[in-house]
């Protein structure tokens, strides 16, 4: 069995990509487009401008360092890619390994789990009590083209990262809001009540707020 060359995880399959970390397996060829059904998820960090002013820039750094590298290791631990980072606010991907079916299943224990650790975070300072997350969650079909050696350097085309944006903009402070399509593939796993039609920059998504433990 192949063994990515960058994380060392195993390859279940001929792939053109490890399924882990994105790196390719054969840097000598372009990648055609590939249609995939991913989750996508969007996390902001709240009263996070209120963090800033309150506390030294340098323990703020510290914090973001200890928090989002917790992020990375939740997510990959449940077969997510951390695609991006953005200020305050993270972009996770989960489906990219393609023989799993489970991949709507594990982004909401992997959304879970950095609430979890947000809360954990908040207590080790006064100021940083006041720091919440707001997420959102959504399957789209996406089209990827043209990895060159990291699958963040692709060209995804999808309307996943917009619907999960209106999500995350309207979900409360550590409040979970998944799409419509994510809460009909997981509604007999987890507990939703329904949120309502949220609409942002000509973008409606029917919403449904989890049920945190």
């Amino acid at each position: 069995m192949l063994s990515c060359s960058g994380c060392k995880n195993p390859l279940p399959e001929i792939v053109n990509y490890c399924p882990y970390c994105g790196k390719l397996i054969s840097l000598d060829k372009k990648l055609p487009l590939e249609d995939l059904s991913l989750t996508f998820l969007r996390a902001d960090l709240a009263g996070f401008t209120k963090l800033s002013e309150s506390i030294l820039a340098e323990d703020v750094m510290n914090f973001l360092n200890v928090l989002f590298g917790s992020f990375y290791e939740i997510i990959e631990r449940y077969k997510g890619i951390l695609y991006q980072v953005i200020g305050d606010e993270i972009v996770g991907i989960f489906g990219m390994q393609k023989e799993s079916g489970y991949a709507p299943h594990l982004s909401i224990m992997a959304v879970e789990a950095m609430i979890n650790k947000v809360k954990e975070c908040s207590k080790v300072s006064p100021a940083i009590k006041e720091c919440k997350i707001k997420c959102g969650l959504e399957i789209a079909p996406a089209s990827i083209y043209n990895i060159k050696g990291n699958l963040r350097e692709a060209v995804i085309v999808t309307e996943g990262f917009a619907k999960s944006l209106v999500l995350q903009k309207n979900a409360g402070n550590n409040m979970v809001l998944v799409g419509e399509s994510l809460y009909n593939a997981t509604r007999s796993f987890f507990e939703y009540e329904e949120f309502g039609e949220v609409i942002e920059h000509h973008i409606t998504v029917r919403a449904y707020k989890l049920k945190l433990k």
